[in-house]
């Protein structure tokens, strides 16, 4: 990859871009079809992003930043959309279709700069790149500003993750206070329900390396959606299960899923697993909580809005989720995907709810600073399609040391030792490649 580096366009900084008079040039061309990740790795320390979804067979690689739209506050998502929609305008494209010209990145959980390991990233960052490589349809199409050379990148061997490396977080006891905690805030009528998260961290040493994570993990949950934005030694990356929206013309798509059990040991086992998670009342409650609040948000906002009576189960290789598939229709004059995605986030899958009243409670309690794991992360393109995920299944790696974060749902009738064993899978499900091997 040659000159894919931060060109260091103007900056947009919390909201404000320096007046840029020049036209933004991209060229697009339709080349081979390439390995997602081979792109993502010869970008090197370079601002850069990565988003695939292998069952789908579609991605979208990103490298350097010609601007960046970057915002904090409460209003941050309709200032990012303001501003997106300023640099989509100055675009002068040759060849791009549908789709080529997109922003990248994502938010925090929080509407201001996280801190502890996050130090530096900021609360919102959306990424115009210097040089994109598109995937869909089983045709692959690069979009490159002008003066970016491009050259198809080489596979490369992938290494498995193997030993060497020393975990350290909260313990069991201090998980379960703090679900006993929001066990009595509920009871307490001040809550429905509480997400409450967990992190622990990772010291390798060797440096960790981001593509063989990422390789693994797609071997493992090809069903998800694998993402990582990096810069610097700084990566963060997962796979999600978890849509926040999507549109699409006028299609809006979004999925509640909350309430979850483990994989069986066997056929038969998982069988009976899923089956006793659609008959649970507690995950029930939990799961209509979800569902509840995103037709809420797009009854508000959109038409046509439907959801199934009963939720279904969806699985993937470790857990398995009581899920709700829900669809809307934006009008003309609806909210823009960056709108809808400040709507809906932070739903009760990852929060709780009431909402302002589950923030405040887990700003005083949760005792981590979440950083951008949980948030949205995704894209948005000149036509204002575009798709964002909920960040979980996550983990920021920085050199040899790396955080891992993963939450679980309270709602009356929680039992912390389920709940801790609940947040010990899913850790299990990103952890897995550095601590087994890739595949």
């Amino acid at each position: 990859m040659d000159g894919a580096g931060d060109h260091g366009g103007e900056a947009t900084i919390d909201g404000v871009a320096t007046p840029v008079a020049a036209a933004i040039r991209l060229t697009a061309t339709e080349i081979a079809p390439l390995d997602p990740l081979a792109v993502f790795a010869a970008a090197g320390w370079a601002p850069r992003f990565y988003w695939e979804q292998p069952a789908q067979g579609t991605y979208r690689v990103a490298i350097g930043a010609l601007e960046r739209v970057c915002v904090q506050g409460p209003d941050r998502f309709a200032r990012a959309a303001e501003v997106a929609r300023s640099v989509f305008a100055r675009i002068d494209g040759t060849g791009l279709a549908a789709g080529d010209a997109a922003l990248v990145g994502g938010f925090a959980f929080e509407d201001a700069p996280p801190g502890g390991p996050w130090q530096g990233w900021p609360a919102a960052e959306l990424r115009l790149p210097a040089v994109s490589v598109v995937g869909r349809d089983g045709q692959c199409r690069r979009i490159a500003a002008a003066g970016q050379a491009f050259a198809a990148p080489l596979p490369r061997p992938i290494a498995p993750l193997r030993g060497g490396v020393e975990i350290d977080g909260d313990n069991a006891p201090a998980y379960r206070a703090r679900v006993r905690a929001a066990l009595a805030e509920i009871a307490a009528g001040r809550a429905e329900k509480l997400v409450l998260a967990r992190s622990l961290r990772i010291s390798a040493r060797r440096p960790l390396d981001a593509v063989a994570w990422l390789a693994a993990l797609r071997e493992r949950f090809p069903g998800c959606t694998l993402f990582a934005i990096g810069e610097g030694d700084a990566v963060f990356l997962g796979a999600t299960p978890e849509r926040l929206v999507s549109v699409h013309g006028a299609e809006v798509e979004t999925i509640a899923l909350a309430g979850s059990a483990p994989r069986g040991a066997s056929r038969e086992a998982d069988r009976a697993l899923a089956a006793a998670l659609l008959a649970s009342a507690k995950d029930a409650a939990e799961h209509a909580i979800v569902v509840r609040r995103l037709v809420e948000v797009l009854a508000d906002c959109c038409g046509q809005v439907q959801a199934p009576a009963a939720p279904q189960i969806v699985a993937t290789r470790s857990v398995q989720h009581l899920a709700t598939p829900i669809t809307a229709r934006r009008t003309t004059r609806g909210p823009s995907l960056l709108e809808l995605v400040g709507r809906l986030h932070p739903t009760p899958a990852v929060a709780g709810a009431p909402a302002a009243e589950a923030l405040r409670w887990l700003a005083a309690t949760e005792g981590l600073d979440r950083g951008w794991y949980s948030g949205p992360v995704g894209w948005i393109d000149a036509e204002g399609n575009g798709e964002f995920v909920v960040a979980l299944r996550s983990a920021l790696l920085r050199g040899r040391e790396a955080h891992a974060y993963a939450g679980a749902g309270i709602v009356a009738g929680s039992d912390p030792e389920a709940e801790y064993a609940e947040t010990d899978c899913k850790l299990r499900s990103v952890l897995g490649p550095l601590l087994w091997g890739a595949p």
